[in-house]
């Protein structure tokens, strides 16, 4: 009976444990891989990139820090390099952009474009500028906050949290800015779970369609629009695994990105 009951308490302190160790927006530690990119019409390469995330306590706020490195066609830039840096705060079991910076540049490491959001949460806007080489600003956005929101660079991590809660009325919507200056209202749909093919085997994912509201296009520019679709791990941490839709916003290539490789470590603060 002793021995039983030393068993079971050693059970529940390293459940207790593992519980610390993963956060409530099921974030590792530290993580790092690769993705590929794919053109959806032909499966041909598009570009790969590597990528990292790490936590760290800032006046006792958790921050994450993602951190990617790609090579190839990016948007509208052909053979071309991008780096992407972006920070997140999470709280109460949601992250909430920071900012996040896309740098894209030549093969001689020179400054070709720069896209630039801020997250002002005190004021409730978001602002977003593009520039050029020389620094000079192209366009330059302010949206509201009208609620939870998002950018391509920190939406994938984002919606974990939305795949542990499938089926609650909270984690339906949220709001997107895509690269090309467009904030949409985002609806989404359980596509239940789907078995994904992968060089290293199959896995079985949870799959998600993202609808956008579309507003005032016309029936004809919303059918040139292909579905969006992402899919996560069916179980915890709820890796993210794939993504299907545009690029960067209306207009842009339709893609396929998926992981090929990632590493994960829990760390307990």
């Amino acid at each position: 009976m002793k021995k039983l009951f030393l068993i079971t308490c050693l059970l529940y302190a390293i459940s207790q444990a593992h519980a610390e160790e993963i956060s409530k927006a099921f974030m590792a530690g530290q993580e790092s891989g690769e993705v590929t990119y794919l053109n959806k019409a032909d499966s041909s390469p598009r570009s790969k990139s590597i990528f990292s995330s790490e936590r760290f306590l800032e006046d006792n706020r958790v921050i994450y820090k993602y951190a990617a490195h790609g090579k190839g066609d990016y948007d509208d830039y052909k053979d071309v390099a991008f780096d992407i840096e972006a920070r997140m705060e999470e709280k109460d079991g949601l992250l909430y952009p920071l900012y996040s910076i896309n740098s894209v540049k030549n093969n001689d490491g020179k400054l070709i474009a720069k896209y630039e959001k801020k997250f002002d949460y005190p004021k409730q806007k978001i602002y977003y500028a593009i520039s050029n080489a020389d620094g000079k600003i192209l366009k330059n956005f302010i949206f509201p906050i009208k609620g939870l929101t998002v950018d391509g660079p920190t939406m994938i991590h984002f919606l974990k949290t939305f795949v542990a809660h499938l089926g609650e009325r909270s984690y339906k919507t949220f709001y997107l800015i895509s690269e090309k200056g467009q904030l949409y209202r985002i609806n989404i749909k359980n596509m239940g779970i789907e078995t994904l093919e992968f060089p290293a085997g199959k896995v079985k994912a949870v799959k998600l369609r993202l609808i956008p509201e579309l507003g005032l296009l016309t029936g004809v520019a919303k059918s040139l629009i292909p579905p969006t679709f992402v899919w996560y791990s069916e179980k915890e941490p709820y890796d993210w695994l794939q993504y299907e839709g545009l690029e960067t916003g209306v207009g842009s290539t339709h893609i396929i990105a998926f992981t090929t490789t990632r590493k994960s470590t829990l760390l307990n603060f």
